[in-house]
Formats: C-alpha cells, structure tokens, sequence
C-alpha cells in the first residue's frame, strides 16, 4: 500500500461512532415539537452530488470489464460483480466514459463503501481523477445537467398550464 493509499484510507476511514456537538444541534433542528423529524427523510438524505445512469460507463478492475450501473464525480456502482473485493478495500481501477462518440478514461483509486455479494453490487468512492481528467469528468457532468434542466424544461412546455 503507497503512502497516498495509506492517507486516502486514514483520511476516509471509519468514523467515531459517538455524535459530536454539531451533528447534535443538527438532529435537534431537524425535529418537531413531539420529536417526529421536520424535515421529510428524503429531503435529508439527498446525496451531496448528482448521480447519473451508466450511460455506457464501464470500469476496469482486474482486466475484467464491468458495466456502471450509475456514477457521480466521486464515487460509481457495479451491479452483477463477481469477484474477490471486500468492504473498506483499496481498489485501483480504470473508469472508461463514452461521450460525444469518444470514449476516455484515466486510472483511478478508490474504496469500495458497500458490497453485496447476494446481488453483486459493489459501490466505489474514488480519489478525484488527475486534471486533464477531471476537467473532461466536470464538461461531462454539466453537459448532462444541461441536459436534464431542458427536459425538465420540455416537460413544464408540455404539461403547462391551460393545456389539455
């Protein structure tokens, strides 16, 4: 394990599980008067950043090939894994992304955060990519959020108000 392995692990490793005083003051904020959460759990749960179907991503991990079954800017998920990875293991891979006709890639190094060997579901938070990479992964993601704000955009046109 390198040296930057090794701090990727520390940095991201287990938490204590005890609360601290901030995230006390946060669950007391979050909840009514009779104790019952004010805030809808799907409102608190949101992730930090979007995720996006595969959209024909694949990732390389022991020179086998595996489909994404959806991805962020930091972390992406297998389904159907059949291998040898266990939780908290430092995994380095090959992500490949197809956009606009061009498929790219750059290696990468992660931890896995959740594996189900039932379903062959394995979930991967990864270092951000080195920079020509990461400047390609940001024009991607906001390519794709462009994307989706038109469509909603259609979608308000389509079912708008006095249409039938």
């Amino acid at each position: 394990m390198s040296l930057f392995d090794w701090l990727f692990v520390k940095l991201n490793g287990p938490k204590p599980k005890g609360k601290s005083a901030r995230q006390r003051r946060a669950s007391k904020r979050h909840r009514a008067a009779d104790g019952s959460p004010a805030i809808p759990a799907s409102e608190r749960d949101r992730r930090r950043v979007d995720r996006y179907a595969g959209l024909g991503a694949r990732v390389i991990i022991d020179k086998q090939e595996h489909d994404v079954a959806d991805w962020s800017q930091n972390s992406f998920r297998l389904i159907g894994y059949r291998g040898d990875l266990v939780e908290r293991q430092i995994v380095h891979f090959r992500f490949l992304l197809v956009y606009r006709e061009e498929t790219w890639g750059w290696p990468g190094v992660g931890r896995v955060v959740r594996l189900d060997e039932k379903m062959g579901e394995v979930a991967v938070l990864f270092q951000p990519p080195e920079e020509p990479f990461r400047t390609r992964l940001r024009h991607v993601t906001e390519a794709l959020e462009e994307r989706k704000k038109l469509e909603r955009l259609a979608d308000k046109v389509k079912g708008g108000p006095g249409r039938t």
